[in-house]
């Protein structure tokens, strides 16, 4: 069986070219779960008008991971959404997002590429094999740090 790097290499561009024609209707519905589940998320967006401005991002976050993945898939490497997940991390925490919101959406978005998109049963296996991969990425990249080893009393009195 070939690994996921591998059909990435083969599959990646057919994949996001599927996914690419279905957008709309994925990033939509991801969207429409987003703002249903957590309408609270985010209240605190910088802005003069604070419902809208969570308006626009219970619509863009599916976007901006939409085009993530699809740079993904035509490069041929998890990378790029590694990189994204690290860099953006660090910034949403301060607006109350969790490691579960980005979970969630990821399972929302994968829940509705399946749903919205013509694939074989073998790409729709792989595209399962992805989403756990970035599941797990997000798992590592949001875990908590370790605490510090205590060393006290290791020296001898």
């Amino acid at each position: 069986m070939q690994s996921l790097e591998a059909w990435l290499s083969t599959r990646g561009s057919v994949l996001a070219q599927a996914l690419d024609a279905q957008r709309n209707a994925i990033c939509e519905e991801v969207s429409r779960k987003l703002a249903a589940e957590y309408p609270d998320l985010c209240p605190n967006l910088p802005s003069d008008d604070p419902e809208f401005s969570q308006q626009i991002m219970f619509q863009q976050t599916p976007q901006r991971f939409h085009v993530i993945l699809l740079a993904a898939l035509r490069f041929h490497t998890l990378a790029v959404i590694e990189r994204e997940y690290r860099w953006l991390w660090g910034i949403v925490q301060r607006f109350g997002v969790k490691r579960m919101h980005l979970l969630q959406q990821v399972r929302w978005y994968f829940e509705a590429a399946q749903a919205y998109t013509s694939l074989s049963r073998e790409d729709r296996a792989w595209l399962a094999q992805l989403e756990s991969a970035i599941e797990h990425m997000i798992l590592t990249i949001t875990a908590p740090p370790a605490a510090p080893r205590s060393y006290a009393g290791a020296i001898a009195p």
